[in-house]
């Protein structure tokens, strides 16, 4: 490929020497090219799975807080029927009043 290239290249006036090393050069930026394209793409494509794996955590996560604040909400609503039937007992009204006669 080198000998081909150096040879198109005298045919353009560059002596064997020149023509050769223009030749290696050429080859040398090819393969350079090649190779930061393959990074860039292989960059590119991994920041593009981070980023979903990110989407994905925020999702899962979300998804976990609002179960909790679900539960939360049904364990406080299910105290408050339970304290509208049955009223508040003894022991609970002393922990939420200072004053016994409000009991």
């Amino acid at each position: 490929m080198i000998a081909l290239i150096a040879m198109k290249l005298m045919e353009t006036g560059l002596g064997p020497r020149v023509a050769k090393l223009a030749s290696w050069a050429i080859v040398a930026l090819l393969a350079l090219l090649l190779v930061g394209a393959a990074l860039l793409w292989f960059t590119d494509t991994v920041d593009d799975a981070r980023d979903e794996g990110v989407k994905q955590g925020v999702t899962t996560e979300r998804v976990e807080a609002q179960g909790k604040v679900i539960e939360n909400v049904q364990k406080a609503k299910a105290a408050a029927d339970d304290v509208r039937r049955n009223g508040p007992t003894v022991a609970e009204c002393l922990q939420d009043s200072r004053v016994r006669e409000n009991c």
